[in-house]
């Protein structure tokens, strides 16, 4: 059973994707207590840090469910920066910094 946990443990560490850096989760983190204060210098920052533009973002999501109309949202969740994104049928989170898929919901 060690064995086992042991050789699967590298799939669970690398299936989530690229984490954003130990500094900038910090940042975003200590940003989402100050109500409204760093709420556009958090938006840009956020616009710096993604390596995954909406047009990818969209084209992935095309891919995943085949469906047009595709509602995005950059944020964040704990230490990734991801899209939220919303079709008509599904609800999906895709990691913002290297395009993985993080969840895929139907709605």
């Amino acid at each position: 059973m060690k064995t086992f946990i042991l050789l699967i443990m590298p799939f669970i560490i690398f299936a989530s994707g690229e984490a954003m850096s130990v500094y900038d989760s910090l940042y975003f983190s200590n940003a989402n207590k100050q109500l409204f204060k760093l709420n556009n210098h958090q938006k840009t920052r956020m616009h710096k840090l993604h390596k995954i533009d909406e047009k990818e973002a969209k084209f992935i999501i095309k891919e995943l469910t085949q469906e047009e109309n595709i509602n995005l949202k950059l944020t964040t969740r704990g230490k990734y920066l991801i899209y939220k994104a919303s079709t008509e049928q599904y609800t999906l989170i895709i990691n913002a910094l290297d395009g993985t898929l993080i969840e895929k919901e139907p709605k």
